[in-house]
């Protein structure tokens, strides 16, 4: 039955990647450049020393050939959706040796599980790779890519490339909210909350320096429904009120500097996509997600299975289709495809100011 599945899931793929291709047969964008954390990382913390990582079993077990690649889902994760939407390959990844020459020029994910917009945070779990590092990596990319295109080539390709951000969960959870962290004395939930903003807009400048116009960046989800947060304050099944209350101020701050870089960085587009709404109305209306257990997470130890992430041994349910959560942090990959679904069909409150689909199709 499993294989029955793999090979379902990967023509499925196949599928989709023809069917969401330009008339031309190509894909809508030339490439993929994805920065972020655990929501995004396909295996750069694979070979690093951390616990921030996801390259065994039962992680991967719905993945094409039941593989445990890194991703912290039980399948795909949510660029692999959007790979699918653009019509573009799933994207390689930095750390991989063989992500060089032409194997760069349809995009690199850099993205670090436990990484966030501070250099610091996430270091509790080991070594991690910060959205900094990972902008700098970009930059190495592009010189490989002029190496192979030339200067014209590898400009062109890279100003009509997607560059997808997903960071701040880190910072937030498992820095600035850690039991006696020294931040909530440096600063206030609006001070931090500015700080990590001003600190994401520097690196997207960086990008748009390096040649970066067409951008999509996430907010937070209802961070106060997550399994880990739900046993962490010892919820009675709820979500947590004031981490949904922070989500939300946070991301209102964000959508708004980031629909005004629309303005201030010429001939560039900017998306914010809202997972908190998402989230927040699976968990509360399951039935119209398809889901039946929503505080409890398929793989996990300790109250509603918050207690760390998914690791061997630990009790895994064997019909994830019907929860929301695969971990204590991260949705099952039904949830992750319904998230990216919403966000290209749609524009608010999922996606602003405008769906993905009409943005890349402006761009064409």
């Amino acid at each position: 039955m499993a294989k029955v599945q793999a090979w379902f899931a990967m023509l499925t793929v196949i599928i989709a990647g023809n069917i969401l291709r330009s008339k031309s047969g190509e894909p809508l964008v030339p490439a993929l450049f994805i920065f972020g954390d655990s929501l995004a990382d396909a295996g750069n913390n694979n070979n690093l020393t951390t616990l921030a990582k996801a390259n065994y079993l039962p992680y991967g077990r719905a993945f094409p050939g039941s593989i445990p690649t890194g991703r912290f889902s039980n399948g795909y994760n949510s660029m692999d959706f959007l790979c699918l939407k653009l019509g573009l390959p799933i994207i390689p990844i930095y750390a991989d040796p063989n992500t060089k020459g032409v194997n760069l020029l349809r995009g690199v994910n850099y993205a670090s599980g436990a990484s966030g917009i501070e250099n610091y945070s996430g270091r509790s779990f080991g070594e991690i790779i910060p959205l900094e590092d990972q902008v700098n990596n970009f930059v190495n990319t592009k010189q490989e890519i002029i190496d192979v295109l030339g200067e014209e080539g590898a400009s062109q390709l890279i100003s009509k490339a997607v560059f997808s951000i997903i960071t701040a969960n880190n910072d937030w959870l498992n820095t600035y909210l850690f039991p006696f962290s020294p931040l909530r004395v440096l600063y206030t939930v609006d001070q931090f909350r500015d700080h990590l903003i001003n600190k994401l807009v520097l690196q997207i400048q960086k990008l748009y320096s390096n040649g970066a116009r067409y951008f999509v960046v996430a907010g937070l989800g209802a961070l106060g429904c997550l399994p880990s947060q739900l046993n962490r304050y010892n919820s009675n099944g709820s979500c947590i009120d004031f981490l949904n209350d922070m989500a939300q101020n946070y991301n209102e701050a964000l959508r708004v500097r980031v629909q005004d870089l629309n303005n201030q960085l010429p001939n560039s587009t900017f998306l914010f996509n809202n997972l908190y709404t998402p989230l927040y109305e699976a968990f509360h209306n399951p039935a119209a997600y398809g889901f039946i257990y929503v505080n409890q997470a398929c793989c996990g130890i300790g109250k509603f299975g918050g207690f760390l992430i998914c690791v061997p041994e630990f009790p895994v349910c064997s019909n994830e289709e019907d929860y929301l959560f695969w971990d204590a942090y991260h949705t099952t990959d039904k949830m992750f495809k319904q998230m990216v679904d919403l966000m290209w069909e749609n524009g608010p409150p999922y996606s602003y100011p405008i769906s993905g689909k009409e943005a890349v199709y402006r761009t064409m």
